[in-house]
């Protein structure tokens, strides 16, 4: 025979599709719960079951389940009641019983306010209900968000400079549900559909990550008007103007970047590791040749080729096999030991120094090269 705590359990596991069907609008009361209800073959043990059972009910707590009884009369238990149906009569039984009045009466208000002021985002309140409980008491903060980039939108502010009471941190811990709200209530225009980023996605203002730039070029400095033959430029700057440069070397190292010989016409960028395809702002790069210096291994071919997917003409700087067989036995360590696909858009020579990478976990740093070797290097490249 069904007893309370499997009652409860099966309580519990209905949560879920009565909130579904509050949400729209359906009948859920009563609810039978299913549950074996013939008495056991042994008198005591099934006079035992049926108090417990009566003991745990609406009957004599009040709220709760309530049992149907029905009088059968048998020879093994003579005449006596035993339970037909066990069913929750009212929402407010139901959510009792299972400990969720508070949580529910959160989640309506939220509810509420999502649908009085957005009902376009009906479909995600019911594809999200246990993140919408999870956010109740952020969601009036979440709406404020959403209502001023909605009268505002791409507002070229910090998250913390917009006119709304949130915290400075509001945004930023709310990201994951702001995006999927955003993303169904912005007009085109106040979204960039091809950017992962949030705040560049939303016409936010961010703590920019600096691009280190160097002229291998005198002459290349004073073209474009620059007092300083390095400097460090947030990436939004860097991409606005158009510099007068005939060849752009990409070098993940900083000091590599630093070291580098000069140039004729050339410009040095660096500092930006995995975020090199922000360099994709850049719309001055895809008239100018450029190379790529990176590690040998295999993290250092997949930036090389998300790098070319971007600009097809990018070329690399000592990332070869012939580079990688020269240096290995002296200079090469062990490499991260990850796991990456093979890269797309590599030379035969540079999938060959993937593979090889790949196959004996390599990587050969661009530091540890000889500063020697490589002025001779580029030398050869560019004279």
């Amino acid at each position: 025979m069904i007893q309370p705590e499997v009652v409860r359990r099966k309580a519990e596991n209905l949560y879920p599709k009565f909130l579904l069907a509050w949400l729209q609008a359906s009948e859920f009361f009563p609810r039978l719960i299913r549950g074996e209800k013939r008495p056991d073959e042994n008198l005591a043990t099934a006079g035992a079951l049926v108090r417990r059972l009566r003991e745990g009910s609406k009957e004599v707590q009040g709220y709760g389940y309530t049992v149907d009884w029905a009088e059968r009369n048998s020879r093994t238990h003579g005449r006596n009641l035993f339970p037909r149906r066990i069913l929750f009569e009212t929402q407010a039984d139901f959510l009792r019983y299972i400990g969720k009045q508070r949580e529910f009466a959160a989640f309506a208000t939220a509810v509420d306010g999502i649908r009085s002021r957005y009902p376009e985002l009906e479909s995600w309140i019911r594809s999200n209900r246990r993140l919408l409980i999870e956010s109740a008491d952020q969601i009036e903060g979440l709406l404020c968000v959403v209502d001023y980039l909605r009268a505002h939108p791409r507002p070229e502010l910090f998250a913390r400079e917009l006119p709304i009471s949130v915290d400075t941190k509001f945004i930023e811990r709310n990201r994951r549900i702001l995006r999927e709200w955003l993303d169904r209530v912005l007009p085109p225009s106040g979204i960039r559909a091809d950017e992962e980023h949030f705040e560049r996605r939303y016409g936010l203002r961010y703590a920019e990550q600096h691009l280190l730039v160097r002229f291998l070029d005198q002459q290349t400095q004073l073209d474009c008007g620059c007092p300083w033959p390095e400097c460090s430029i947030p990436l939004r700057t860097m991409a606005a103007v158009s510099p007068k440069t005939d060849r752009v070397l990409v070098v993940e190292n900083k000091v590599n970047l630093l070291t580098l010989p000069q140039v004729k016409g050339a410009l040095a960028l660096g500092g930006l590791g995995n975020g090199v395809t922000d360099l994709r702002y850049f719309a001055w790069l895809s008239r100018c040749p450029i190379w790529y210096w990176g590690d040998l291994d295999v993290e250092g071919f997949a930036i090389l080729s998300r790098l070319r997917t971007i600009f097809p003409q990018t070329r690399s700087l000592l990332m070869d096999y012939e580079t990688l067989c020269r240096w290995r036995q002296p200079l090469a360590t062990s490499g991260s030991g990850r796991s990456v696909a093979t890269p797309t858009n590599l030379t035969p020579s540079e999938h060959a120094a993937f593979v090889a990478c790949a196959a004996t976990n390599l990587r050969l740093e661009q530091e540890r090269l000889p500063q020697s070797f490589v002025i001779e290097s580029l030398r050869s490249e560019f004279e």
